[in-house]
């Protein structure tokens, strides 16, 4: 009997010595793990999306030289004024329509004499008051502006010889189909001309189409971007375009499960809920982080006390 309590109180000690172990070896890896200082990554947003875009009026009109509306005969607004909207630019002049004319009403007169000719007298005269409305055209802006004429007196069919460009002023950019969708109308960007201080502008308008068509390329598609700008630089001003992403690329391994990362606050470590995508081997997070916070790397590995 005695033997046997004695086994009893003998295995009992044995059992608590190994529970205390055990117990001891469990703090003991907690308290090594919070000691441990842990690999962080310092939180910034990727580089800024840059392109490039030059000052042009928003809106342009190119006037075409058409031939068979004569030769240009008058211009009335000289080169680089102002022109009102609807106001005549220039009137053409019909050499052609003028000697069918000529033609026609010494034909009108010669049945002056033939008063039995009224049917072919009634064609004439509406063939006379038809060449009549071709003699002069004249072209009218269709916006307010400032005219420039590139060349006075074209003689090319289908030659661009003048344009008027609104008072209104826009950065034009072509984009790459790999950004477009990381820009949006009313986003903010920095606008860096060669010389002289950078200033702040505006995307104005995305283009929805491609400026060519990519059915059959493997060529990236290209799309317009308008920018509010500063209209006191001359059009063809050449400017570098910055967009900030806010963005932030980090290694993958900064998950802790399937949506949070650990972050290191005020000597606390803080779960964190994020939004992201995988692109090789990296995550890039839209929300959840700021710039300066410290993300444990290997978080899986990390444990709370």
């Amino acid at each position: 009997m005695k033997y046997s309590l004695r086994l009893i109180v003998l295995i009992s000690i044995l059992l608590l010595t190994l529970i205390s172990v055990g117990i001891y070896a469990v703090f003991r890896h907690q308290h090594l793990q919070a000691q441990k200082p842990s690999k962080t990554y310092t939180v910034a947003y990727n580089h800024p999306l840059t392109f490039t875009g030059n000052q042009q009026a928003q809106y342009t009109q190119t006037l075409i030289y058409h031939s068979e509306y004569g030769k240009i005969h008058d211009w009335f607004i000289q080169s680089d004024k102002a022109v009102k909207k609807n106001a005549p630019v220039l009137e053409y002049y019909n050499f052609k329509a003028e000697q069918k004319l000529t033609a026609l009403r010494k034909q009108l007169v010669a049945l002056d004499k033939k008063p039995d000719q009224l049917p072919l007298r009634t064609f004439l005269e509406q063939q006379f008051y038809l060449t009549q409305t071709a003699l002069r055209i004249q072209e009218n802006s269709i916006f307010e502006g400032k005219l420039h004429i590139i060349e006075p007196y074209p003689s090319l069919n289908n030659e661009v010889f003048a344009e008027i460009y609104s008072n209104k002023r826009i950065i034009q950019c072509t984009i790459d189909e790999k950004i477009r969708h990381q820009l949006k109308n009313n986003q903010e960007v920095e606008i860096q001309p060669h010389s002289g201080s950078s200033f702040k502008g505006r995307i104005i308008k995305i283009d929805t189409f491609p400026t060519t068509s990519t059915f059959n390329s493997d060529a990236p598609a290209k799309y317009k971007v308008a920018i509010s700008t500063d209209a006191s630089y001359p059009i063809g001003t050449h400017f570098k375009i910055s967009v900030s992403t806010h963005l932030i690329s980090l290694p993958k391994d900064v998950l802790y499960d399937k949506n949070s990362v650990i972050i290191k606050k005020d000597k606390k470590m803080v779960k964190r809920i994020i939004k992201y995508r995988e692109k090789s081997g990296m995550v890039i997070i839209s929300e959840g982080l700021l710039p300066g916070e410290k993300v444990i790397a290997q978080s899986k590995n990390f444990t709370f006390n």
